[in-house]
């Protein structure tokens, strides 16, 4: 596999009142309103049967606990994103290898898009993968998400289009067109402090 390491990502607390931690279970009534305000906006972009399955999945903190680590990030002391770490990305049931790390259902309140949260749950994300000793840190985002593609391809992350799915099959959907589902990863084996840190562009 051919993969660039991403462009260094800022460290947690390099902004004035942004920081970032393990969820707690109390935490997770915040962290559903937070998904339900990042994602809600696709209730118009995918069919009602599509949807319900899609969010119910990411609104599961349960399993994403039981298989990872829910990190959010603060500002001003409010939650304001989230994103599941997974240390083994295999066991979502999306086709990734098993021992690669990954990422799930990153969301940053509308308020805030564009003031360098994303990033912030990323790095911290590629940080936890480095320590649990991933050769890879990968995630999925849909192709309709406009938004964040642009973000992890201005990070520096690759396309993996072996990787890619089919969302409507994933959720046992059918009836549709295909809705494509895209993979992107980095190769953790280069050492993050030689890539510059464009995190603030």
């Amino acid at each position: 596999m051919s993969l660039t390491h991403p462009a260094h990502l800022a460290p947690p607390r390099d902004r004035t009142g942004l920081s970032v931690r393990s969820a707690t279970p109390a935490d997770h009534p915040a962290i559903r309103g937070l998904l339900r305000a990042a994602y809600g906006q696709f209730a118009r972009t995918l069919p009602a049967s599509l949807f319900q399955p899609y969010q119910a999945d990411l609104l599961d903190l349960d399993t994403h606990t039981r298989h990872g680590t829910i990190v959010v990030a603060e500002v001003d002391g409010v939650i304001s994103g989230s994103g599941a770490f997974y240390p083994d990305i295999g066991v979502q049931g999306y086709g990734w290898p098993h021992g690669w790390a990954g990422g799930r259902g990153l969301a940053v309140h509308p308020r805030l898009r564009g003031q360098g949260v994303a990033s912030v749950l990323i790095a911290e994300c590629e940080r936890r993968a480095r320590q649990a000793g991933a050769p890879v840190f990968a995630f999925h985002t849909a192709s309709f998400m406009a938004s964040a593609v642009e973000l992890y391809e201005h990070l520096g992350y690759r396309r993996l289009p072996q990787y890619d799915v089919d969302l409507a099959q994933h959720y046992g959907v059918t009836g549709l067109a295909p809705i494509p589902v895209l993979a992107y990863g980095s190769d953790l084996s280069a050492p993050a402090e030689q890539h510059p840190d464009r995190s603030n562009r």
